[in-house]
């Protein structure tokens, strides 16, 4: 092999090792159990998963669509929303710090408390 591709595989490599890294610190599960409904930058809910009672909340946007919320057995997930590719619906329940749930279309931001 000659000196280039050894470069080549060897950067690649560090590459392959410093996306799986940062994908475990990422993707870790959060510590905190105090989620924030967020709309327009402002908290609108602030909800301690551990204590919460199972429930749905409708939220309102701005642009007249709307998204429910629910939390369940300590998680919390949009459940249902009126926008047009239901991204935050697919993205599941909050588990992360690092990846919040997020409708954009409707500016909501479902996150863990920092």
């Amino acid at each position: 092999m000659n000196r280039r591709i050894k470069i080549i595989i060897s950067v690649t490599g560090i590459i392959f090792i410093l996306s799986i890294i940062f994908s475990i610190i990422v993707l870790r599960p959060s510590e905190s159990h105090i989620a924030e409904i967020v709309q327009n930058g402002e908290v609108i809910y602030t909800f301690d998963l551990n204590t919460a009672p199972n429930q749905t909340i409708k939220i309102e946007a701005s642009n007249g669509s709307s998204n429910t919320v629910t939390i369940e057995d300590g998680e919390i997930f949009i459940s249902s929303a009126e926008c047009p590719d239901k991204t935050c619906v697919n993205s599941g329940k909050l588990k992360s710090d690092g990846l919040p749930v997020v409708c954009l279309p409707n500016r909501l931001v479902i996150r863990f408390r920092r």
